[in-house]
C-alpha cells in the first residue's frame, strides 16, 4: 500500500482535510516564528566607580533584532547600545555594548501586550580617551532585565529595565530603555 493513500484515508475518516490540518497547526503556533527589529533609546545611570564620580553610561542609543518562537515562547536576539558617557576637557569616557539576548515571553490581552524577562550576554567596550592616549579594552558583560512590550498591528513599542554588569574595572549601571520597531 502507498503511505500517502493510508494517510489520506485516515484524514478523511476523521473528517478533516489536509488544508484544515495545516491551518490547525498554524493556529496552534507549532511552526510560527516572528521576526522583530527595534530602535532603542534610553539612559544608563552608572554607579560610582572607586573615586571617579562620572557616569560612564549616560544617554543610550542603539538597536535590537531578534526572533520569537511561538511554542515555547522563547525570544533570541542581538542588541547594540552606545552610551554617550561624559566628556570633560581632559578626558572622555563612554561605553559600547554588543549582546546576545534570550528571554521568555508571557502574553497578555490576546498577544497585544507581553512581559519578557530576559538576560543579555556579550561584550562591553570601555572607552577612555585623553589628549595623549586612548584605551578601548573589552570586558565580559551581562544584563538581567525585564521588557514590557505592546503590539499594534506590526508596530512594536517597548519599555525595558536592565542592570548592566561588567567583569572588569568599569562600573555597573541601572538602564532604562524605550524601543520602537516592527514585529512580523
Amino acid at each position: 500500500m502507498n503511505l500517502r493513500w493510508v494517510a489520506g484515508l485516515a484524514v478523511s475518516i476523521m473528517g478533516l482535510s489536509a488544508p484544515a490540518l495545516a491551518e490547525d497547526r498554524v493556529a496552534n503556533g507549532a511552526a510560527k516564528i516572528e521576526y522583530s527589529g527595534s530602535l532603542l533609546a534610553g539612559y544608563g545611570a552608572g554607579n560610582q566607580f572607586q573615586d571617579d564620580p562620572r557616569n560612564h553610561y549616560g544617554l543610550a542609543l542603539g538597536g535590537r533584532a531578534g526572533l520569537m518562537l511561538a511554542k515555547p515562547a522563547l525570544y533570541f536576539g542581538l542588541s547594540f547600545l552606545h552610551y554617550t558617557g561624559e566628556k570633560e576637557s581632559s578626558q572622555e569616557v563612554h561605553s559600547n555594548v554588543l549582546d546576545a539576548e534570550v528571554g521568555y515571553e508571557f502574553p497578555l490581552l490576546r498577544d497585544r501586550l507581553f512581559i519578557r524577562p530576559q538576560i543579555a550576554l556579550g561584550v562591553l567596550q570601555a572607552a577612555t580617551i585623553q589628549p595623549d592616549n586612548a584605551g578601548y579594552p573589552l570586558a565580559f558583560h551581562w544584563a538581567p532585565g525585564v521588557l514590557v512590550g505592546a503590539r499594534v498591528g506590526p508596530l512594536l513599542v517597548s519599555a525595558e529595565y536592565r542592570y548592566d554588569l561588567v567583569a572588569s574595572d568599569w562600573p555597573s549601571s541601572n538602564t532604562l530603555l524605550f524601543g520602537l520597531g516592527l514585529r512580523l
